[in-house]
């Protein structure tokens, strides 16, 4: 059966048809409805590539950016801006969608903040203990 976007109102012996209000979204909808996790699928691939992405940008990318950078600031670049890119990236890419570039940015903005805020405070934690 096909889905109409109409209704119809039945009287004795009249019909009258009224048609659905398309509902227009606007970019600030879309960021605000993409700045949650709720886009993150959690099944057990997508959990597996989110590990593999963490573990890449711990194990390669930090090592390098340390090289250059200072130790706190290559963790929060690292995991903050660079993690937060590929779980946004792959995330899409495993569920097999094709958002907007407006619910990528928020996505990638809430993992940004989440992230790096996450790596900054246990650096913090990590220096203030030693």
């Amino acid at each position: 059966m096909a889905r109409f976007d109409r209704k119809v109102e039945r009287t004795k012996k009249e019909y009258q048809f009224t048609q659905k209000e398309k509902v227009v979204e606007t970019n600030k909808d879309f960021f605000k409805k993409n700045f949650n996790l709720k886009w993150v699928h959690l099944d057990l691939k997508t959990i597996l590539v989110f590990i593999i992405d963490f573990l890449l940008v711990t194990l390669l990318i930090i090592p390098i950016l340390m090289q250059y950078l200072n130790e706190a600031v290559a963790f929060v670049v690292g995991h903050g801006f660079i993690t937060s890119l590929l779980i946004v990236l792959t995330g899409c890419l495993v569920n097999r969608e094709k958002p907007k570039m407006i619910s990528l940015f928020a996505r990638f903005l809430f993992m940004f903040i989440l992230l790096g805020a996450s790596s900054g405070i246990s650096m913090m934690i990590t220096s203030w203990l030693n």
